[in-house]
């Protein structure tokens, strides 16, 4: 288990992964080497949150670090958690999986590309992914791949549909899209050790 005290600082997405458990952490890995070069050029959204080049990555690692430190937190106070680290970790580095084959910029126009446009389709292209790669998940772990972003069409009011590992993941990608769109900052974060990944490779 990975799951000691951690301190407030800010890890880089290599760091990151290390805290995935195998086989699930090396597959990851395998996944950034392979398309490093996309994620880093790859924008985080067509317009509401980390919108310049880059910000896909930028938003992983954002998010990442803020599920450790809110991982901690809400373990603090001694309710126990059904879900690990690992299972948080995973889930934010996997979630937006199809986004830097999705969005498109062309002519300074930012759009989805032909056959990537609906949530159905986002869910498919991440699922194959997975598939490709070898990436099976558990229930738990599934259920909250599924529900990061929300229930969607699937709510109802007669039974639970996120689970507890989708609700962590889902309050960490909302503050990240909605509270934190524009961060890390290009210079100057406030969080200390946190930065664009551009900024670091021009650095």
């Amino acid at each position: 288990m990975k799951e000691a005290y951690i301190p407030l600082n800010y890890l880089p997405i290599e760091a990151l992964l290390d805290l995935i458990d195998e086989s699930n952490g090396s597959i990851c890995k395998r996944i950034l080497a392979d398309h490093r070069a996309l994620f880093e050029r790859a924008r985080g959204s067509t317009h509401n949150h980390h919108t310049w080049d880059g910000g896909y990555i930028d938003h992983v690692v954002d998010g990442m670090n803020y599920a450790r430190h809110l991982y901690a937190f809400d373990r603090a106070f001694g309710r126990p958690l059904p879900f690990s680290l690992s299972d948080a970790l995973l889930v934010f580095f996997l979630h937006d999986l199809e986004k830097p084959w999705r969005i498109l910029v062309e002519d300074g126009q930012v759009s989805n590309r032909d056959g990537l446009s609906t949530k159905e389709e986002f869910k498919k292209f991440r699922e194959d992914k997975l598939a490709e790669y070898g990436l099976v998940l558990t229930p738990m772990q599934l259920n909250g791949f599924t529900y990061v972003e929300g229930e969607y069409k699937d709510y109802s009011s007669t039974h639970r549909v996120m689970n507890e590992l989708a609700a962590f993941c889902h309050k960490v990608d909302n503050w990240s899209a909605r509270g934190w769109y524009d961060y890390p900052k290009a210079d100057g974060d406030e969080w200390t050790g946190a930065q664009r990944f551009r900024s670091i490779q021009i650095a």
